[in-house]
């Protein structure tokens, strides 16, 4: 087993793990900013 080839796939790994949370963290904002245009009427 080749040690590059393990580090590769960590970093791979870690780009994924970042992609998945950058994109979470944007579908948070654009929910919060649709809160505060279109507030709950009660």
């Amino acid at each position: 087993m080749n040690i590059n080839y393990l580090l590769q796939a960590f970093e791979l790994m870690g780009l994924g793990m970042a992609g998945v949370f950058i994109v979470l963290g944007i579908l948070y904002i654009v929910a919060e900013l649709l809160i505060k245009i279109f507030p709950v009427n009660n």
